[in-house]
């Protein structure tokens, strides 16, 4: 086992990974908690997680704001190393410009597109109750580029059926699945009466109903169904069932 420094510290509440054609990863993740940022590491040895820039999104410019001690003066004079800004990420990403968001949760990469979804699951103090996806182009479709374009992909609501989007998964064809989060003390209360329990959901990629959020499984009592994965002949969806009954 290896702690992984380079990638900060912070609520991680996934890490998906890109391998880049000449070996070096890109790591994207998000921070889980109200108001707070989304990362990307850019390797610059191939295979490696240690060496390499991690950077912040900030979403109105549509920039990847380094966090290399080096390259911001404002973390020189507000911390003393590389390692103390890894350790207080979450300072740092605010002292450069780093964008607010609301509790990035699972992170996917279209297979198709190339484009990075972000599941913003929800954030109540800004009195969004119901999250959305997120969608992240990168300037040139590459991975290591230090620009980007970005929209809301899908909204929470009743008119889309759905509240608070966390793990994701697309298949194959290029179908996006994903589960929902709303908290078991809230299920079936204001303000998500009208969603009843959490569930599984899909957006056909082609056909009659393309585009269309389609709800096909309902999670236990109090539950979340999290971890959509298939196996390797698609004909299997895994999915863990968290705290039911809690």
């Amino acid at each position: 086992a290896k702690k992984h420094f380079a990638l900060g510290r912070c609520a991680h509440e996934c890490a998906t990974v890109k391998q880049l054609d000449d070996g070096r990863l890109v790591v994207y993740t998000g921070d889980d908690a109200n108001n707070e940022c989304l990362y990307k590491f850019i390797g610059s040895e191939k295979d490696s997680l240690e060496k390499g820039t991690l950077y912040v999104a900030n979403t109105e410019r549509g920039e990847w704001v380094s966090l290399k001690y080096e390259d911001q003066a404002l973390l020189r004079e507000n911390f003393s190393n590389q390692t103390e800004v890894l350790i207080q990420l979450r300072k740092a990403a605010k002292l450069v410009g780093g964008t607010p968001l609301d509790r990035p949760e699972d992170i996917d990469i279209d297979p198709r597109t190339g484009n990075v979804l972000v599941s913003l699951t929800n954030n109540a103090s800004k009195n969004n109750y119901f999250g959305s996806i997120f969608k992240v182009q990168e300037t040139d479709n590459r991975h290591d580029s230090l620009t980007f374009t970005s929209e809301t992909y899908l909204a929470g609501g009743e008119q889309t059926g759905f509240a608070c989007p966390d793990n994701m998964a697309f298949d194959k064809v290029g179908n996006l699945w994903f589960t929902s989060d709303m908290s078991g003390s809230l299920l079936n209360k204001f303000p998500y009466a009208a969603f009843k329990n959490n569930g599984l959901w899909v957006v056909p990629r082609s056909g009659p109903q393309a585009g269309q959020i389609l709800q096909v499984a309902s999670a236990p009592i109090e539950a979340e169904l999290t971890g959509p994965c298939f196996s390797p002949d698609e004909k299997t969806l895994f999915l863990s069932v968290q705290h039911l009954g809690e």
